[in-house]
This record gives structure tokens, C-alpha cells and sequence, in this order.
């Protein structure tokens, strides 16, 4: 037999089912060739980012080892510092012998680009987002704070820890007078993204939660007592946290090609690079998810890139047919802290399908249930995830209208299994053991 190896750099939610894709199309070729499936990351956890905003962290971090494991995918640890496309080898910060590869998935995540990053909190990575509880903890046990804060940025991430800082800020320090909460949008609005309808929801909730919006202004500089605008206009806060500007990892600048403006690489309807031998996923690749729509950043649409590019590499390899990458239906859940959430259909992000606490509902089902592998890690059950998604039109109409019915999605929702908690058992588990140890 001849041997071949399937290289996927990334340990993220995109790069996991890229494994898990890969591991699912081997299986069904039935073994007819020798090939090896591995997965490179500096960590030994599969972080859910989706999450880190959250005043809970609990259940946040996946163990990979097991995960991997059971599918038959090495976990090779390390940071990769070099990409050569066209010898086909990877080269690890920790070892000088180059890794070669048969092919090789690329979905190493996107980093916050700023350039303050000793006054700032970010909720961009585990670690990150720990700093920010320990500050808020800090400036609870300080008699004198105020316990006011400063987001910049009023998209997505924003938002969500805005809102969330609202209720994060009270619990901490309960009686206590809150100072402001202000979030910092350059564009004229906040939720730019956001159609007319919903981003009045958005605005109506976050007034509701004491949040200041300040629109159409830039950040000069940052301090450690708040930010200056471009307008010399200061806004104070004891807490900065920066939610804006997120860029593909600087691997995607060592392959071949063409990228979009936040740097990820243009790939075709297969999630092949112009670099052959190299397919991207999740925030390494801008991708077309329709005919009219290129894939956002987001988990919903990393989770099915990464299904289909760790599929298509071995199908590659032997000597199979690529399938296409398609995901026309788009829901967006945005979490809005003590005042619910916010439920959307289509790129639009205005057709509202819930808000509020029925929305609130869903988005802790998407967040503690449908994002996150099982808990068990049987090896069926993960590889049932990496099943193509079909994508349809029709699909996504018939989506759609069930998601309207507060019926289908309570159903949906309590069935569910909380596998955030069941992680956080997990976690709790085996940090137990290397203590021992």
C-alpha cells in the first residue's frame, strides 16, 4: 500500500471537523490505501469561541486527544511557523525536520488585529478571556471603582460583551452604583450588519441594559483610564475591551493566492486554494456559500467548511471526486445578555424569527448543545458529524418556517443535551489528574 498523509493545521472548531470529516471519508473508502490523518495545534483543547464572551466559562475547552482518538486522527502538538506549498512539507517552531504532507487543511483560526495590547482585554482566546474575569474581579474588590467599561467595536462580538458586561459587572459587585457601559462604533450605527428591523431590537435592548452608543467614532488612542476619539473627545472607563478587526492567521500569506480583504484565502466551490495540495476552512478561507454570499466568520460557517475541505482532501488522495461546499440558509443568534437575544434568517440579518427570551432559549441550545461534538466521544456519533451538508433553497425556506414556531424550537432546545457542562466535568477531570501527577 502506499502511504499518504492528510495534514490539517488548526485545532480550532473548523479544524476539528476537518478531522472529522477526513477520518469520515476514509472510513468509507473502506480502507484501500495506507493513509494517516493528523491534526497539528500549539493546544491540547479545542476552544469554543463562540462562548468567550460569556459571564460562564465553564465547559469552554474540549480535550482533543480523546476526541481525535476515537476517529483514529493524531493530535501532533506544536506551532507551526512555515508552510511550503510547493515541497508539500509543514515545519514546527518545536522540531528543525520538515513534516511532509499528501494534502493539507488549513484552518488556523483569525487573531484581533490592534495595536494596544497591554491596555486592552479581548475575549479572542481562552487565556484572553480569563484576563478579562480577573479584571472584573479586581475592580469588584477595589472599594473605590466604578466599575465602568469601554467596547470598541459595535458589531457582532461587541455587542455581545457589551450586553453581557452589563449583567457580568452587577453580579460581581451586587448594590454597588454601576458606572457606564459604553460601546464605541465607527460606522454610523451599531450592528452594521444588521438590517434596519433588527438592529432597532439590538439598540432598544442594549438602552434597556444602561449601555451608552457612541456611532460614527473612531478610537486615536487608548489609556489606562478609557479611550480618546479621533475627535479628542475623551470616554472614560476603568475596563477597555477591544472587539473589532479580526484577521486571518498570517499562515494564509505562506500559500499561494489570492486574499480577501481580511486576509483569507479566495478558495473555489470546493475549498481548494489556488496552492494545489492546499484546502482553507473556517476563518482561513473566504468562500462562497451561495450564489449571491461569501462565508462570514462565523462557527456556523467554519463547522461546515471544515466538514467538507477534510473530506475533500481525502477524497483527493484517493483519487475521488471533490464535493462542493454549499450553505445557503444563515441563522444568526445574537446574545444580548439580560435582555435575551436576538433570532435571524438569511444574510440580510433583518428577517426576525424570535428576540427576547425566546431567542435567549435557542441561543443557549446553540451555544451549550449544537456547536460542540458529543460528550462521550463514541466514535459514530462524531463521525456523524462530518456528513455533507446538503444546502438546499428549499432547505433553508423549510428551516426557516419551522424556526418561526416557538413550539419546534422549545422541543428542540429542552431535548438537548448540555454538553458545555458535561465538557466542563471532562476538563475538570483531567486537569485533576496531570495535579496529581
Amino acid at each position: 500500500m502506499i502511504s499518504k498523509r492528510i495534514l490539517i493545521v488548526g485545532g480550532g472548531m473548523a479544524g476539528v471537523r476537518a478531522a472529522i470529516g477526513a477520518a469520515r471519508s476514509l472510513r468509507s473508502a473502506g480502507g484501500q490505501m495506507e493513509l494517516t490523518i493528523e491534526l497539528i495545534s500549539p493546544s491540547p483543547w479545542m476552544v469554543v469561541r463562540p462562548r468567550l464572551y460569556e459571564a460562564d466559562l465553564a465547559g469552554v475547552r474540549v480535550p482533543l486527544d480523546p476526541l481525535l482518538a476515537s476517529i483514529g486522527v493524531r493530535l501532533r502538538r506544536g506551532h507551526v511557523a512555515e508552510i511550503d506549498a510547493r515541497a508539500r512539507t509543514v515545519r514546527l517552531a518545536e522540531r528543525a525536520e520538515p513534516i511532509h504532507y499528501n494534502q493539507l487543511v488549513l484552518s488556523a483560526g483569525s487573531r484581533l488585529q490592534h495595536p494596544w495590547q497591554e491596555l486592552v482585554h479581548t475575549v479572542d482566546t481562552y487565556s484572553e478571556a480569563l484576563a478579562l474575569h480577573e479584571r472584573i474581579a479586581e475592580l469588584a474588590a477595589r472599594p473605590g471603582a466604578q466599575m465602568s467599561a469601554v467596547v470598541v467595536g459595535g458589531g457582532f462580538t461587541g455587542i455581545e460583551v457589551a450586553a453581557e458586561l452589563s449583567g457580568m459587572l452587577e453580579q460581581v459587585a451586587p448594590g454597588r452604583q454601576r458606572g457606564p457601559i459604553t460601546l464605541i462604533e465607527r460606522a454610523p450605527s451599531v450592528a452594521p450588519e444588521f438590517g434596519p428591523h433588527a438592529r432597532a431590537l439590538i439598540e432598544r435592548a442594549l438602552r434597556s441594559l444602561g449601555v451608552e452608543l457612541r456611532t460614527g467614532a473612531a478610537v486615536r488612542e487608548v489609556r489606562e483610564d478609557g479611550v480618546v476619539l479621533a475627535d479628542r473627545a475623551s470616554v472614560d472607563g476603568e475596563l477597555v475591551v477591544w472587539a473589532s478587526g479580526p484577521r486571518a492567521s498570517e499562515l494564509t500569506e505562506q500559500v499561494a493566492g489570492a486574499r480577501d480583504p481580511l486576509g483569507r484565502l479566495i478558495v473555489d466551490c470546493d475549498l481548494a486554494s489556488q496552492s494545489e495540495g492546499v484546502w482553507a476552512a473556517g476563518d482561513s478561507a473566504c468562500a462562497r456559500a451561495d450564489r449571491q454570499h461569501t462565508a462570514l466568520m462565523s462557527c456556523q460557517h467554519a463547522l461546515a467548511q471544515g466538514a467538507v475541505a477534510g473530506a475533500n482532501a481525502v477524497s483527493l488522495a484517493l483519487g475521488r471526486r471533490p464535493q462542493r461546499y454549499r450553505q445557503p440558509l444563515y441563522l444568526t443568534c445574537l446574545d444580548l445578555g439580560p435582555a435575551g437575544a436576538l433570532l435571524t434568517c438569511g444574510f440580510e440579518r433583518n428577517r426576525v424569527l424570535a428576540h427576547g427570551a425566546e431567542a435567549k432559549h435557542f441561543k443557549r441550545y446553540i451555544n451549550r448543545s449544537l456547536i460542540y461534538p458529543p460528550a462521550d466521544a463514541q466514535a459514530a456519533a462524531i463521525l456523524a458529524l462530518g456528513r455533507r451538508a446538503r444546502g438546499r433553497r428549499s432547505a433553508a425556506r423549510l428551516s426557516g418556517l419551522a424556526l418561526r414556531s416557538g413550539r419546534v424550537r422549545a422541543i428542540v432546545c429542552d431535548r438537548a443535551e448540555d454538553r458545555a457542562a458535561q465538557f466542563a466535568e471532562i476538563a475538570d477531570q483531567l486537569l485533576g489528574r496531570e495535579a496529581a501527577l
